[in-house]
């Protein structure tokens, strides 16, 4: 495409186009001709790629295809070499970079490709930058923001079986019937003795014997109903697992309660039919390699315990039933520990406030040698009273139910003096007037005194008359009837 300037836009181009042609490989043509490399190119053709680099017909690939389509992989740098086998055809290889630090290995076949092997080359993803191969170190060189690191072109002793080293299909390598192993082509005098199967990878091996043992057999026991999950790892992304029965029965996914998965197979609700031996094979390019076996045995379904008899009376009890109770006996007897000190308490409480309360009274006189006052409480009795023999209680003790009080043992007081006698009548006919008249009724009273002598001695007076009542009452009881506020 070239830029009209009359039109101002973008048309075919239909002159000459400079040869080598712009965008072209660097064929063994072109470095007979001295282009070794882009550089070496004439300023007349990237003149022509600065003008026009706009294609009028997309490029397409040289077999009408692209050789490799993979999902989710983003390829960032591509580099390969040519190699010749022992056979003689020559393959290209190519090493793919992509962005999460990864390198594919392939191989060109026809119209399409075949990826050898993927390696993880860093431990965190980070994009490759650069690919260079070293055909004299037989090594590739890759580049990435964190470093270099330097990989083998070949790695064929990884490949075990002739098997194994045919489906590789790596033109480096080929199986030595000799040795029984794979060997990298360059390192046999004899290449012709290789075995290689570049196109098809599925030939070559029907005489040779595998010299790896063959695989123990695992022993599986589960119970009738159960799952079981047989593991078996497939060795390549492009073999697929098969699992045979007793050696010849297929087993396919959903198939009887079988469920085939690339970590293995999983049998579901088994049965007795199950079991048997397992075999689990990888089968790729119509070849069939046995990875692992299994031995199955399927035991029936453990019965059910049957109901336990309810333990008789006086059957000894499971330890954590004891255990509870102990528990339940040492609580109830802290709680009537707590509720007898409770009541214990009460009672001293109020047997402390009857005692406040009693009711005293004047008891009898006491025993001849002193004049003992008793004090008598409404519940107790005095002594003498109603058990006159009771001799073992004190007088005045405390089991009497009675208080005494009980004077000193000194000298009774003297006697009062006899009070004056009453004034005798006089002889005018009148009676004697006290010394002092009260003043009544607002009228006053004049005091006549008259001589005493010779006045004869009354009758007994008002004072001698008080005092005998006094002592009456003295010694008898207050109150016959007493109440609970008289003392």
């Amino acid at each position: 495409m070239e830029y009209q300037d009359g039109v101002r836009r973008w048309g075919r181009y239909e002159g000459g186009v400079p040869e080598p042609r712009p965008g072209s490989c660097i064929t063994d043509s072109l470095r007979s001709q001295g282009y070794n490399s882009s550089q070496d190119l004439p300023s007349l053709v990237l003149d022509f790629v600065k003008l026009h680099p706009l294609m009028a017909r997309p490029v397409v690939p040289t077999r009408g295809r692209p050789l490799l389509l993979k999902r989710s992989v983003r390829y960032t740098h591509l580099t390969g070499t040519p190699v010749t086998t022992p056979a003689g055809p020559t393959y290209d290889l190519l090493f793919l970079g992509t962005a999460d630090g990864w390198i594919h290995k392939a191989v060109v076949l026809g119209s399409g490709m075949h990826i050898i092997e993927e390696t993880q080359v860093f431990k965190e993803p980070q994009s490759v930058e650069n690919l260079v191969i070293s055909l004299m170190q037989h090594s590739l060189y890759v580049g990435a923001p964190s470093g270099v690191i330097q990989l083998p072109l070949f790695s064929c002793s990884r490949y075990r079986s002739c098997y194994d080293c045919i489906l590789a299909r790596d033109p480096y390598c080929g199986w030595d019937s000799s040795t029984h192993a794979c060997m990298e082509a360059t390192t046999i005098a004899n290449r012709t003795a290789l075995i290689q199967d570049i196109e098809r990878g599925n030939r070559g091996c029907e005489g040779n014997r595998d010299t790896r043992p063959p695989p123990l057999t695992k022993t599986r026991s589960v119970l009738r109903g159960d799952d079981v999950l047989l593991p078996c790892d497939q060795p390549s992304n492009l073999a697929r697992a098969l699992w045979l029965l007793n050696g010849s029965t297929g087993l396919s996914d959903g198939q009887g309660g079988y469920r085939v998965g690339v970590d293995g197979l999983l049998v579901t609700d088994t049965q007795p039919e199950h079991s048997g031996n397992y075999g689990c094979y990888a089968e790729e390019n119509g070849l069939r390699t046995l990875l692992t076996s299994y031995s199955l045995t399927v035991r029936p379904a453990t019965p059910a315990p049957a109901p336990q008899a309810p333990a008789m009376p006086g059957a000894q009890l499971a330890p954590d039933v004891r255990l509870l109770y102990v528990l339940a006996i040492a609580a109830l007897g802290g709680l009537c520990l707590i509720l007898a000190s409770s009541l214990l308490y009460v009672a001293c409480l109020r047997g402390g406030r009857q005692r406040h309360r009693r009711k005293y009274s004047l008891g009898r006189a006491g025993r001849a040698g002193g004049s003992a006052v008793q004090l008598q409480t409404i519940s107790g009795q005095c002594p003498g009273e109603e058990d006159e023999g009771d001799d073992g209680e004190g007088v005045g003790g405390l089991e009497s139910g009675c208080l005494q009080i009980i004077p000193g043992e000194g000298a009774p007081a003297p006697p009062p003096p006899p009070p004056p006698p009453p004034p005798a009548e006089l002889t005018n006919g009148l009676v004697a007037l006290p010394s002092r008249l009260r003043r009544m009724n607002g009228n006053s009273y004049v005091l006549l005194r008259q001589s005493n002598n010779g006045v004869p001695a009354g009758p007994c007076s008002f004072a001698e008359e008080l005092s005998r009542i006094l002592e009456k009452r003295k010694h008898t009881q207050l109150v016959e009837h007493l109440d609970e506020s008289s003392v």
